[in-house]
């Protein structure tokens, strides 16, 4: 049976793209641009002619938003839920919209009083392939047999809530192996305790070593089909050793890991996940390192990829960058497209340091760094690194992504201090268009500010260095793109590693 047009994704986003039907506003509240349904717009689009209505109706109203629709009549949600294919459901909003039956993505952060309606929802749409639950550190409502009834689950998160105690959690895994592409686990209360982790994925009471192939799942593979991980560790969540050592076809691995447990813990811990990377995932390409581990460990962690694959994309958040950490993520430069790292102490960082990487790297797309900088100049100090590095011979470099912080953001004299829109409101600077709904800052009032002549020594720099194929610039949150025109200027938004 062919595949109706208003089933393809790019179809509907091109629909959505066209209809304001989501406007941008500034929240009172945290100060964030937020999106908000514009009723307006959508009962126009009803209005035009009766094919219009039967057509776009079902398209109009398939995404679902608690609090960005809270403008809408609960009896006007309720007669249209039925259309709903995702949803959205954050802890600040109340809601009473639960009748949803044909959903293929849902996202619950709910409130205590929603719990038994969250369950209620999962158990009637059997159709969902992504679900990412937030219980915000409450009960959490969903019981094992419920993921049962999930025989499409492709896409699974779950944080902040109590499933992991007692076993519960190996047992939503076992009944999701089948289907289970992407996972994302961490905030369990109650986890660290090796031992509850053993016997929920590993066996009763074995450790993960001694027991790989018995079991409560066998020889067989935890999770066959999982190409993405992310896992935050102890004592905040799972060992994630026992899910790495099963996801034999893991292709993207995410870890936050804390050095909040004893040092000899934290040893051991990346000793078996560096042990189970080099045996059991033959396939892997992406690796984020985050948390407060210790860095020598990360650096381990990192050369214990180069048993399998060299990594196409590594993102390292470290308190400081070493020469020991360049040189493991250089055991990768050969096949490096995505590279990040965040040095997150309040020393001075080594910048000449840090660029050396790039050059090393002919395959790299995309550079990002951020680290603070002690002068009174700092972006004048790093454009002035970047000029050194010889980074120019990355010669595939479509993105650079530059953050460095420092006690002072005057970079010149008061008056030659300007707001970015401004300096762009009458087009591109050097080819260059700036992007404020497109950077970190929440509204127009609150625009970015640079030095006007930073800001043109930063193209020239740019275009010194001769990047013939860079197309997006971040500098310290402030977004440019280069392009023809503004509409067409593409924007990628951050990577799915990126800090956070």
């Amino acid at each position: 049976m062919p595949t109706h047009p208003l089933d393809l994704p790019e179809i509907v986003e091109c629909i959505g793209h066209f209809l304001p039907l989501w406007t941008y506003e500034l929240s009172e509240s945290d100060n964030k641009l937020v999106t908000v349904f514009n009723p307006t717009t959508f009962h126009a689009c009803m209005l035009v002619s009766k094919l219009w209505h039967q057509t776009l109706l079902p398209v109009l109203w398939a995404d679902y938003d608690a609090e960005g629709m809270v403008r809408v009549p609960e009896k006007v949600l309720v007669r249209n839920s039925h259309h709903f294919r995702s949803f959205l459901l954050q802890t600040v909003a109340d809601c009473k919209i639960f009748g949803c039956t044909r959903l293929v993505k849902a996202t619950l952060h709910p409130k205590v009083g929603n719990l038994k309606r969250v369950r209620q929802m999962v158990q009637s749409n059997p159709g969902l392939k992504s679900l990412d639950y937030n219980g915000g550190a409450c009960e959490c409502p969903l019981e094992p047999d419920d993921f049962a009834q999930l025989p499409q689950l492709e896409d699974l998160s779950l944080s902040d809530c109590d499933i992991y105690s007692s076993g519960s959690l190996g047992r939503v895994l076992a009944l999701l192996a089948g289907s289970l592409r992407k996972l994302t686990l961490g905030g369990f209360t109650g986890c660290w305790g090796d031992i509850d982790w053993y016997k929920a994925v590993s066996g009763q009471g074995q450790s993960i070593e001694e027991s790989c192939n018995d079991g409560e799942f066998g020889d067989t593979p935890l999770l066959p089909l999982v190409e993405y991980l992310r896992v935050t560790g102890p004592p905040f969540g799972p060992d994630p050793t026992g899910l790495v050592r099963r996801c034999s076809n893991l292709a993207r691995l995410d870890l936050t890991l804390s050095k909040d447990i004893s040092e000899s813990k934290s040893h051991h811990l990346t000793q078996r996940i560096s042990n189970s990377i080099s045996k059991h995932c033959p396939k892997l390409s992406s690796l984020a390192l985050r948390g407060s581990l210790y860095r020598d460990q990360k650096e381990a962690l990192i050369r214990a990829c180069v048993a399998t694959n060299s990594l196409s994309e590594l993102v390292v958040v470290v308190p400081s960058v070493g020469q020991d950490t360049i040189d493991s993520i250089a055991l990768h430069a050969s096949a490096l497209e995505t590279l990040g790292i965040l040095n997150t102490t309040n020393d001075d960082a080594d910048l000449d340091l840090l660029f050396q990487l790039p050059r090393r790297c002919p395959r790299l797309k995309w550079f990002s760094v951020a680290a603070w900088s002690c002068t009174d100049t700092p972006g004048r100090t790093v454009l002035n690194a970047l000029k050194r590095s010889s980074i120019e011979r990355c010669h595939h470099l479509e993105i650079l992504d530059v953050d460095i912080q420092g006690p002072s953001r005057d970079e010149m004299e008061e008056n030659d201090v300007v707001l970015l829109a401004k300096l762009f409101k009458n087009g591109p600077l050097e080819g260059w268009y700036y992007h404020s709904e497109k950077s970190d800052i929440p509204g127009d009032e609150d625009d970015y500010e640079m030095s006007t002549s930073l800001v043109y020594d930063l193209f020239k720099a740019v275009e010194g260095l001769k990047f013939k194929r860079l197309r997006q610039l971040r500098w310290s949150g402030a977004m440019f793109t280069r392009s023809s025109s503004r509409a067409s200027a593409k924007y990628d938004g951050v990577p799915f590693i990126y800090f956070y």
